[in-house]
Parts: structure tokens; sequence; C-alpha cells
């Protein structure tokens, strides 16, 4: 393994961390509109997409031997 391997795994790594806190902050916004007066008629099923993309990756990364 050479140094420039070294930086891309980490590079990648943390470009996965921001991807997971993005899908994260997508589950609450979803959630959170859900408590408004104007939420949407499938706030419900907006709420299930998001979370299971969200455990979806997750998995993905625990099956390819990443930590998350």
């Amino acid at each position: 393994m050479t140094m420039n391997d070294t930086v891309e795994l980490k590079e990648q790594s943390q470009w996965m961390q921001a991807h997971i806190k993005w899908l994260k902050r997508q589950v609450r916004e979803v959630k959170e509109r859900k408590n408004t007066a104007d939420q949407p008629t499938n706030i419900d099923r907006e709420i299930f997409a998001a979370d299971m993309e969200l455990q979806d990756y997750i998995k993905m990364l625990k099956e390819h031997g990443y930590k998350t």
C-alpha cells in the first residue's frame, strides 16, 4: 500500500461520513415536517423512505467492512 492509497481511503471515509450525516439530516427534517400544520399527505411514506435509505447505506458499508 502506498501513501497515496492511504490518503485515498481517508478521503473516501470522510465522504462516507458526510453522506451518513446528510441522510440522518434528511430523516430528521422529514420527521419535523410531520409536526407542521401543512404536512404532506404522504409524510409517513417519506419518513419510511428516508429511514430505509439511511439503513440501507449503513448496511452496505458494514457489508464492505467499514465501521459506521
